[in-house]
């Protein structure tokens, strides 16, 4: 068995995919929305979590945790998503009652990395615990307490759904965006390489 010295050896710093990053763009750009991007989703599952401590009244318990869902559901969707990664979303009926999914991304794509990711996993890792939380009430028989998970779950899953169809759609453009310069551009030196066999 061969050792190694100490000279052959290198530091690798291990940066997830951030190698050709500009510097800017890993810093927090939107200190407050990340906060509250994280807290309002916490804060339900620690009132979840907890509330047995602080009282025995389950509508007092389902009251409180099912507002801070809205406000987290709410805050989401229309803040965070807009100013963390360029992304937002909605649902309107027309008049002759059909519903509309509208999916926006934002053209300048100037978003930091690191709120980037933290977007992406407080979406991603909430429905996973209230997931858990879900099986826990249900092997535990607290059947009253699955009406507040399946309210958790329902507007989370809502949220990520409508943030990764943004994500899908905003993909397509892009591509079509770069598909149609593209053609554009083949289009052109074909008119130019012809002009010039004319002349």
């Amino acid at each position: 068995m061969a050792m190694m010295s100490d000279d052959a050896t290198e530091d690798v710093a291990l940066t997830f995919g951030e190698d050709d990053l500009d510097p800017k763009r890993r810093r927090l750009r939107h200190p407050v929305t990340v906060v509250f991007h994280l807290t309002f989703r916490i804060l339900a599952i620690v009132v979840y979590l907890l509330c047995g401590w602080f009282s025995n009244s389950f509508v007092t318990s389902f009251v409180v945790i099912v507002v801070l869902l809205s406000i987290d559901f709410w805050t989401v969707k229309n803040i965070s998503g807009r100013l963390l990664v360029g992304l937002r979303w909605w649902n309107y009926v027309d008049e002759d009652g059909e519903s509309h999914w509208v999916f926006e991304s934002h053209k300048n794509k100037n978003v930091s990395a690191l709120e980037s990711r933290v977007f992406w996993l407080g979406l991603v890792i909430t429905p996973i615990i209230w997931i858990f939380l879900l099986i826990t009430s249900l092997i535990s028989l607290k059947f009253q307490w699955m009406i507040i998970v399946i309210v958790a779950l329902s507007l989370n899953s809502a949220n990520l759904f409508g943030y990764i169809k943004c994500k899908k759609d905003a993909s397509k453009k892009l591509k079509s965006m770069a598909g149609n310069f593209l053609g554009q551009q083949l289009l052109k030196q074909a008119m130019a390489s012809t002009e010039e066999n004319q002349q």
